[in-house]
C-alpha cells in the first residue's frame, strides 16, 4: 500500500498546529470584540444617549478613551473592551448628584447644553438621582445570545483560510 497526499493535506495540519490555532483563536477573539463595540454602539444610538459623540466615539477600536487590551496566556484568550469615559459608566449604571454644584457651558442653538469648563455661564446641578440605561449590559445580553453562532462561523472562515 502507498502512501497518498491528499492535497498537501498534511503539511496543511502542520501549519494549523505550529501557529495556526492561536492564531485563528485570537482573530476569533477580535471579531467578538468588534462585535461587542459595534452593539454597544447601537445600543447608544437607539437609546438617543449622544451628545457631542465622544461617549461614542470611546467605544471605537482605536479612539480615545477606548479600552482594547489583550491578555494572551496558554489556557485562555482574554480581551477587555470598553470606554475609559468616567460618565460612560454612569450613564451605564446610573449616578447620584449628593451636593449641588455649577457646571460652566452654554446651551446650542438647537436646546442641547454643551459642557465648557473655560465659559462664565452654566446651570447649577442640583442634588437628585439618575437611572442608568444599561446600554453596554444590553449588549452584552446581544451578544451572549449570539455568541456561538458568531463563533463557530468565525471559526469555520478562519479554518476555511488556513487550510486553503
Amino acid at each position: 500500500m502507498n502512501m497518498h497526499d491528499f492535497d498537501g493535506l498534511a503539511k496543511k495540519f502542520k501549519k494549523l498546529s505550529d501557529e495556526g490555532i492561536s492564531q485563528i483563536l485570537k482573530n476569533i477573539a477580535e471579531a467578538v470584540g468588534e462585535t461587542l463595540l459595534n452593539l454597544v454602539i447601537d445600543e447608544i444610538d437607539k437609546q438617543d444617549l449622544i451628545d457631542t459623540g465622544l461617549m461614542w466615539n470611546s467605544f471605537t477600536r482605536g479612539e480615545d478613551n477606548n479600552i482594547w487590551e489583550w491578555d494572551v496566556d496558554r489556557n485562555s484568550i482574554t480581551i477587555e473592551v470598553g470606554s475609559n469615559l468616567p460618565y460612560a459608566r454612569h450613564l451605564n449604571d446610573g449616578y447620584t448628584i449628593h451636593k449641588a454644584h455649577f457646571v460652566p457651558g452654554y446651551w446650542a442653538t438647537n436646546g442641547t447644553f454643551v459642557y465648557d469648563p473655560r465659559a462664565k455661564t452654566g446651570f447649577m446641578a442640583k442634588p437628585r438621582s439618575f437611572i442608568g440605561r444599561h446600554y453596554f449590559d444590553i449588549a452584552v445580553q446581544q451578544l451572549e445570545g449570539g455568541m456561538n453562532a458568531l463563533i463557530m462561523k468565525r471559526l469555520e472562515k478562519e479554518l476555511g483560510r488556513m487550510l486553503s
